[in-house]
């Protein structure tokens, strides 16, 4: 009796193809990405005719080429830059609602600078914030940087460090507010209760 043939020999060389739900995971936020990108684009350049179009493309494609194997890498031990998907009309509403706060925010500095007395007292903001991964900590500190008066210093864990302004910057800081609009990208519940904890503000000097 004939014993039966081996099995063909599997080419261990290339890597196994990533499941359907991930493949499309990672086309939406590539796509997102190119989006966000041109749109950008169109905002710093000011310009709309179809030279500087192509040039925006051209830029976003360039960008999206040289990130491409970002995506593939971990944020942090078993969780990739696509497991978590975001909502996306809360990001639309995100970023208006981020943009008016960075106007506000601007205005509220230049009246500090250019106010008689200067009222500037600055303050470092310790607090502990439940966001749902890596992602969310990442755009709650970049959007604290991006509002004037404020700065991200360090972020490990769930743990922050922020330089404020002064005092009335720091508590707005520590409001929740901020922090369950970023949580909300992620999840479809989350309370002021469930943002900022754990935290200490001490003067700088």
């Amino acid at each position: 009796m004939e014993a039966d043939p081996p099995p063909p020999a599997q080419d261990v060389s290339r890597p196994s193809p990533a499941p359907v739900g991930a493949r499309w995971r990672l086309f939406r936020a590539r796509a997102i990405q190119a989006v966000l990108l041109f749109a950008l684009w169109l905002v710093l350049s000011g310009m709309f005719d179809v030279l500087h179009l192509a040039y925006g493309v051209f830029s976003v494609a360039l960008v999206m080429l040289l990130n491409h194997r970002l995506h593939l890498l971990p944020l942090s031990p078993g969780e990739s830059a696509t497991e978590h998907p975001i909502i996306l009309h809360r990001l639309l509403f995100y970023l208006l609602w981020l943009l008016w706060q960075i106007v506000q925010s601007g205005i509220y500095v230049a009246y500090i600078v250019l106010h008689p007395r200067m009222p500037i007292d600055p303050r470092i903001v310790f607090f502990r914030s439940r966001q749902a991964n890596v992602q969310a900590r990442v755009i709650l500190g970049n959007s604290i940087t991006l509002t004037p008066g404020t700065i991200t210093i360090e972020i490990e864990g769930d743990r922050f460090m922020v330089h404020a302004l002064n005092g009335e910057v720091a508590d707005g800081l520590v409001s929740g507010d901020m922090e369950c609009r970023v949580a909300r990208l992620y999840l479809k519940a989350y309370s002021v209760s469930d943002a900022c904890f754990d935290v200490r503000i001490s003067q700088e000097w």
